[in-house]
Formats: structure tokens, sequence, C-alpha cells
């Protein structure tokens, strides 16, 4: 009786950890931000309010707040981001895939800026200086993101107010599994907060690619 009392204790305390934070497990700050971030996680609505500051996600390291969990293999995430506060143009919110919680870590990521500007952007190896690929500004708004990998190749869609989703294009990318998967918030700013709603959102592990090394 006591070892079933003991496992089922410890079973709801992982049920517990994982509520926490949704689809995710874990909320770091990265690049130690001198304001700190943080995630609140609403499971009766499936919303992610996310707040993060840092000097930007960029150059050779980043400084941000990240909601994530480890996967490996094929998967699509979606989400929908609402900014809640105002603030710097190039303020962002992101879906990341991201090799480690290191500062100046390889990633990729499909973000959109404050000003509307959706840009898909990557660190190929660790230290290196961050590449972007920037899209048309296209003004504030609720942005739904989508992103999913498939061997090596990664591919974003993007919609605005509810409009149908878009591809905006692909990317190959050399990140091997596993990787940090998430949400994440920069402020571009070490002296203010950025906070964004996510709401919709959506983890899915996609069958293995025929072939391919996971």
């Amino acid at each position: 009786m006591r070892e079933l009392l003991l496992t089922c204790l410890m079973a709801a305390s992982a049920f517990a950890q994982t509520e926490k934070f949704g689809s995710f497990t874990n909320s770091d700050d990265v690049g130690a931000p001198p304001l700190k971030g943080a995630a609140e996680f609403d499971a009766s609505t499936g919303q992610y309010r996310i707040t993060g500051s840092g000097s930007d996600i960029w150059a050779k390291a980043d400084q941000f707040h990240y909601v994530w969990r480890e996967m490996s293999g094929n998967f699509a995430v979606t989400a929908t981001a609402k900014f809640l506060t105002d603030g710097i143009a190039h303020r962002k919110a992101v879906i990341m895939l991201r090799k480690s919680l290191d500062t100046d870590s390889p990633f990729v990521h499909l973000a959109i800026h404050g000003d509307g500007t959706p840009s898909v952007q990557f660190r190929n190896t660790k230290a290196d200086n961050t590449n972007t690929v920037d899209f048309p500004v296209e003004g504030p708004g609720t942005w739904k993101l989508k992103l999913v990998r498939q061997g090596n190749t990664i591919t974003v869609w993007i919609a605005k107010d509810g409009a149908p989703l878009r591809e905006l294009g692909h990317t190959n990318n050399m990140l091997s599994s596993p990787i940090l998967v998430g949400l994440g918030v920069s402020s571009h700013s070490q002296e203010a907060i950025n906070t964004v709603l996510f709401s919709d959102v959506s983890v899915e592990q996609l069958p293995a690619t025929a072939g391919a090394r996971q």
C-alpha cells in the first residue's frame, strides 16, 4: 500500500509539473537579462503570458525569455501571438528551435517583430553571427505563426488578424536532435519588458522522414 501511495504521489507530481507550462516543461531567461522574465500558463484557456526583456535575439549572443521542451525528430509548432506592451519596433515574439540555453547557442526561429515584420533568423554554429531573412512590414496586429521541421527542412507560415495561413518559405538547418523547442520573447532593451500573449498553441510530433537520421 505504501509503495502504491508513493507511486501515485510521484505520478501526480509529474503531471503537475507538465501542467505548469502546458505543452512545455521549462521557463528560463537566456543571457541573464537585468530585468527578469516570467511565464504564466492558464490551463483553462490554454494561453501563455510570457514576459521577457534583454538586448535582442541577434548578433553573437542573445537575451530573452524562453518557454521550452526537448524534442527530437519531426514536429510542428503553431501559436497565435499578441503583443500586450508597447515598445521598440524590433521587440520580438518567436517560435524557436535552439540547441542549448547558452547565450551564443545555434538556433533558428520564426519571429514577428512589434512593428509587424516577419522574419526567419538563425545562427548556424556556436558564437557565430545571426543571419536573417526579413519579409515586408505588415504593421501591428495579432499573428498566427507556424513552424514545421521535417528532417533538415524547416518551413514557416504566418497569418495576420485571423487571415488564412500563408507559407513564407523554407530553409535547411543542421540542428541535430535533441533540440529545445519553444516560445521566446525579447524586448530589444535591457531597460524595458515585452509581454506577449500566446494562444492556440499546438506542439505536434510528426512521423519520421523516410531514410533520415532524426
